[in-house]
């Protein structure tokens, strides 16, 4: 009874543990986007809302482009993985947001300019 009990509390520990959860960078929230107003939000305040970017792409047209991400994976063998991801991409002329644009999985895209 004892060898049956440890085995299958072993199988339900290995069970549980083999799916791990995944997650890259922070989440964005969604309800701070109307703080970003084109043509008047410095950079000083988005950085102030959302952090360091996570990723700064220089454009040709001497802008930058702010790139925000967030994924959370929670894979279970035993179930449908559910993801969850989303992008800010937040451009940058001469130090004043020009344009945004937010995806969120499942969700209409988010596009001010």
């Amino acid at each position: 009874m004892k060898f049956a009990g440890l085995v299958l509390m072993v199988l339900l520990l290995f069970t549980f543990s083999c799916a791990p959860m995944m997650i890259e960078g922070r989440k964005i929230d969604s309800t701070k986007l109307d703080q970003l107003i084109a043509g008047q939000t410095k950079v000083a305040k988005v950085e102030e809302i959302f952090g360091k970017p996570d990723k700064v792409e220089k454009l040709p047209s001497g802008e930058e482009n702010y790139i925000y991400l967030y994924r959370r994976e929670n894979a279970h063998w035993w179930t449908i993985d559910k993801i969850d991801k989303q992008k800010l991409e937040v451009v940058i002329k001469d130090g004043v947001v020009q344009t945004y644009k937010f995806r969120e999985e499942g969700k209409e895209v988010v596009l001010k300019q």
